[in-house]
């Protein structure tokens, strides 16, 4: 009964996303004039935001949220409170693509648009995973939205790396989107050498529309790619702050999938227990109990992460957290996913030669 239903709303969907998807432009990044440069302090400040910058009919309207969040940025910045950095998931609006600019945000790179393709090459399974694609749930139809990637900095970007997942490490609706890897390289104060950012979005799980085992061999291959991606592109003694909406939440295949690929590729930072929410949860005080609920739940969620490392094996240490984006006091949230901001110290660093496996500090 429900299938007709279901292709109907499909080959609605993709219509009209194919109609409301935007490009990010030919230049790599862009700049905004009149925003004010922060100045070098003792800490580095990262927000991870995914805004459901999504078009209707995926998402109703969505402006007055999105017009909203840019809003208080910029509010956030005429008090001199801005993140430093931020990591956009689902950026694919006009409107949540203007959130960099309103929120005064001169440096910023935009992920692998809907053209981008990869040149990885497909394995036997991977071509038997492609062989099983289901076209009404947005399989082997073509890429309708970009990446919805975006790093809006207030430092100078250097350089830009963009990686697309291939056709074969994606499933399900996720599929109409050109999911991938975001790197920009900044140039930040207190740094000796560049700070690489690096920004993802990775394969839901049930919303994807197909089963949780074949959004689980998306989700596998996808978090393969990065780690190459990443070493690729990162030297190992290089400072790299990692980000986004990882989609692991509480399924243990995923969550070891992607742990235990991380420390495979000898980036033993990505690490629950050095998860930046966790971390903060953990050392901060709060003064704030609403706020600290609200990144207690996003880090119960499991699905937005941030990790850093500073020089080598070292792990940035965490000095605070806040969630400028998260229950509001009179409505719902502005989004689907809370945007918390975790502070790192520009000087101070963890070891993680001399700490035990569980992450902690000595």
């Amino acid at each position: 009964m429900y299938r007709p239903i279901r292709a109907l709303v499909f080959a609605g969907l993709v219509a009209l996303a194919a109609a409301g998807s935007t490009r990010n432009g030919d230049r790599a990044t862009q700049q905004w004039d009149g925003a004010e440069a922060v100045a070098a302090d003792s800490q580095l400040s990262v927000m991870t935001y995914n805004v459901k910058g999504l078009p209707w009919p995926i998402a109703s309207d969505r402006s007055e949220a999105l017009s909203a969040i840019a809003d208080r940025l910029a509010s956030l910045r005429q008090s001199g409170r801005q993140p430093h950095i931020i990591l956009l998931q689902e950026a694919f609006t006009p409107e949540a693509m203007q959130i960099a600019a309103r929120a005064g945000y001169r440096h910023i790179a935009n992920g692998p648009d809907a053209a981008q393709r990869s040149d990885a090459t497909a394995n036997g399974a991977d071509q038997w995973h492609m062989a099983q694609a289901r076209w009404d749930r947005g399989e082997a139809v073509g890429k309708q939205l970009g990446s919805g990637l975006q790093i809006l900095s207030d430092y100078p970007i250097t350089r830009v790396d963009r990686l697309a997942f291939p056709d074969f490490a994606c499933a399900g609706f996720d599929c109409l989107a050109n999911k991938g890897v975001l790197i920009a390289h900044l140039n930040v104060p207190g740094f000796d050498r560049p700070v690489s950012i690096v920004n993802t979005h990775l394969n839901a799980r049930k919303a994807a529309g197909v089963s949780v085992d074949r959004s689980y061999r998306a989700f596998a291959r996808q978090v393969d790619l990065m780690t190459r991606f990443v070493a690729k592109n990162v030297p190992a003694d290089q400072p790299l702050i990692l980000g986004g909406d990882m989609n692991i939440g509480q399924d243990a295949y995923r969550a070891n999938a992607f742990f235990t690929r991380f420390a495979e590729a000898g980036m033993a930072f990505v690490h629950p227990d050095r998860d930046g929410a966790k971390q903060a949860l953990t050392h901060s005080a709060w003064h704030d109990e609403a706020m600290r609920r609200d990144l207690a739940f996003t880090r119960a969620r499991a699905k937005d992460w941030l990790f850093a490392r500073g020089s080598g094996q070292r792990s940035l240490k965490v000095v605070a957290g806040q969630v400028p984006f998260g229950s509001e006091p009179d409505g719902k949230p502005l989004s689907d996913h809370f945007g918390y901001v975790v502070n790192y110290s520009r000087s101070h660093e963890v070891d993680l030669v001399q700490t035990d496996r569980t992450g902690a500090s000595s």
